[in-house]
């Protein structure tokens, strides 16, 4: 009996530590979160490795705090991979990033769950961004070494088609397209509809950014397009039909995109997270007002 409760445990656990990996893009689905995991390693394991502590440390601290529900759906745990990930694109992969990952994750998701407490609107990606942008000034005012670039893998095939790609994959600083196209598939996996949004919303960017004469190394890059994956996703599930919000989302964030380039600033997923709480603000108070008619 004993066995079998360790079993049934450590499978619930390993459900809400993938489901914390999912929720990077919206989807509370342990078989997305797999597969997204997956992806990381195929670029980079020490990139894996960093995101599955920060997910094990945050679904740890949601479950020592006693956020059942939150752990459960996976919110205690894309804050603290976000932030793993964040710290090996901040830091070389030495002792001291791996020092920092856990602590670090679980400050992210002590702030989410705080947010979750105190306000209406979603955190969604705040405390990521937070934290990592003062781990970026920390690196710079002490001189810290800092994490190199990765040479940007190309397969030989269509540019468009990897720009695309690697938009998807960008909202986990994977530049591999081959990576994006296993976060598509495990997007697919959580629901079709949300792969198809990734895509569309992606594509759309890269498009709009073309038309607009943006720099086409970042547009092929996928820089133009993760903030808009991310957006349309969480608009999309704001007001399911009605596909009009997720692109006003997506441009949205594209624009915001190419202004914190101009400002030289590093955005994360800033322009993300401003496009989808004005949009959802918006969104919602039209509903309200239809209601009421």
């Amino acid at each position: 009996m004993s066995l079998q409760l360790r079993d049934s445990f450590g499978a619930v656990f390993g459900r809400m530590l993938l489901r914390g990996i999912g929720q990077i893009y919206l989807l509370p689905s342990a078989g997305a979160g797999a597969v997204l995991l997956a992806a990381v390693a195929w670029q980079s394991w020490t990139m894996a490795g960093a995101c599955l502590l920060g997910a094990l440390t945050g679904t740890v601290w949601g479950m020592a705090a006693g956020d059942a529900v939150g752990s459960r759906a996976g919110l205690d745990g894309y804050n603290g991979a976000l932030t793993g990930l964040g710290v090996m694109i901040v830091l070389p992969a030495d002792l001291l990033a791996w020092s920092l990952v856990a602590p670090l994750a679980c400050l992210a998701t002590w702030g989410a769950h705080a947010w979750r407490r105190r306000c209406s609107v979603p955190p969604y990606t705040a405390p990521f961004v937070l934290i990592t942008w003062l781990l970026m000034a920390a690196a710079t005012g002490l001189d810290l070494p800092r994490a190199v670039a990765t040479v940007t893998v190309d397969p030989g095939w269509g540019g468009p088609i990897q720009g695309l790609l690697r938009g998807v994959g960008q909202v986990m600083f994977l530049d591999d397209p081959r990576a994006g196209t296993l976060c598509l598939l495990g997007l697919a996996l959580g629901t079709p509809w949300a792969a198809l949004s990734a895509a569309l919303s992606a594509g759309l960017c890269l498009l709009v950014a073309g038309l607009a004469g943006f720099p086409t190394d970042a547009a092929l890059l996928g820089l133009y397009g993760f903030n808009a994956v991310l957006a349309a996703e969480a608009l999309r599930t704001i007001r399911p039909g009605a596909w009009i919000w997720p692109c006003l989302g997506a441009l949205l964030s594209l624009g915001l995109m190419r202004g914190f380039q101009l400002l030289e600033l590093p955005s994360l997923t800033a322009p993300f997270l401003l496009a989808t709480w004005g949009g959802r603000q918006v969104a919602l108070r039209r509903s309200t007002q239809a209601r009421t008619v």
